[in-house]
């Protein structure tokens, strides 16, 4: 907001070209004087407010939520674990709490949408065998994965507690220095770290203009945090932010309480876990995140049956193309006007 000075001093005014003469009524001058001053500085007022309207300067940003439409951004790959980029929208079936849309407003596949990335790397010292290549490969995946002209993101270790060691920057060097300055200590809150990263990027990205995603890096061990896995998953899911997890244990176990919760946590939000165990996995793992980051799909649509009361609503997304697999998350939570 612009602050206006509405207040003047008459009395100090000098302006070149003006020029005060004395008579025998010294109050015609004067008043003259006023006058030429008043309508001086409501001519700057009218030019000023010209200008606050957009003539020569951009207008600000007007945000408009469309509170009945839902965005989902997905993935779909072969069964050889390949991208797809060709899907059209008829080999798409939606359904939204078991109805199919009331109307389709965009289907495409991207890959130039702005991204809004969180990388959360587990800094507890049960990862010590995996840190040396984690980090290695950590900085080199998001060096070549942000692109300066768009993109913004930020790097957070964390153990029982939070650090942040690089803001959101669009700098890749920043970014992958950030990334050699976590060192190892303590347990671990991964539920804690999920939702600070997930509450980041929604303050960056309020109006939904950009792919929200968060990468963790973690054995998937929590011990530290206070928040609860279902809460967790429900601050996600409101947030619209995918969670992909770089699982770092050489051998986890996907029948364990942890692993499951990571297993719905990702589902739930159209991610996926990828092993990431050994360096060759890293590696590989990382390689995949970015092709998955680079091809998807963009799909807005109108639910059938809307109400904005804040519940939860299933999605189910197929496609009729035999050997796919899509990459969606799983529901979402409607907007509640109070």
């Amino acid at each position: 907001m612009r602050s206006n000075s509405r207040i003047r001093s008459f009395l100090s005014f000098k302006r070149p070209g003006i020029h005060l003469c004395c008579s025998k009524f010294p109050f015609i001058p004067l008043l003259t004087f006023l006058l030429l001053a008043a309508s001086f500085t409501l001519s700057q007022e009218k030019m000023q407010s010209f200008r606050s309207s957009g003539a020569d300067e951009k207008p600000a940003t007007v945000l408009t939520v469309n509170v009945n439409e839902v965005d989902l951004a997905f993935a779909v790959t072969d069964k050889h674990h390949r991208w797809i980029t060709d899907l059209s929208e008829d080999e798409v079936q939606l359904r939204d709490n078991g109805e199919p849309p009331d109307s389709v407003r965009l289907f495409q596949s991207r890959k130039g949408l702005p991204l809004r990335l969180g990388l959360l790397v587990d800094t507890s010292d049960s990862v010590v065998l995996q840190f040396g290549f984690e980090k290695d490969a950590a900085a080199l995946f998001i060096r070549q994965m942000v692109d300066p002209a768009k993109d913004l993101a930020f790097v957070l270790g964390f153990n029982q507690g939070l650090l942040l060691t690089q803001d959101f920057t669009g700098d890749p060097r920043a970014l992958a220095s950030a990334v050699y300055k976590l060192h190892l200590a303590g347990s671990t809150a991964v539920y804690d770290a999920l939702d600070f990263g997930c509450r980041k990027i929604m303050e960056r990205d309020r109006d939904g203009s950009s792919r929200r995603v968060l990468v963790l890096l973690t054995d998937g061990e929590d011990n530290s945090s206070h928040l609860m896995s279902d809460q967790l998953i429900e601050n996600i899911l409101r947030c619209n932010v995918t969670v992909i997890v770089l699982h770092t244990d050489p051998q986890p176990n996907e029948a364990s309480p942890q692993y499951k919760i990571l297993k719905k946590l990702t589902s739930e939000t159209g991610g996926q876990i990828l092993w990431a165990g050994n360096k060759k996995q890293m590696t590989k793992a990382f390689a995949e995140l970015s092709e998955q980051l680079r091809n998807y799909y963009f799909l807005a649509y109108h639910p059938a049956q809307f109400k904005n009361d804040g519940s939860y609503r299933k999605v189910e997304l197929k496609t009729t193309r035999r050997g796919t697999h899509i990459i969606c998350r799983r529901g979402y939570y409607a907007k509640r006007l109070d």
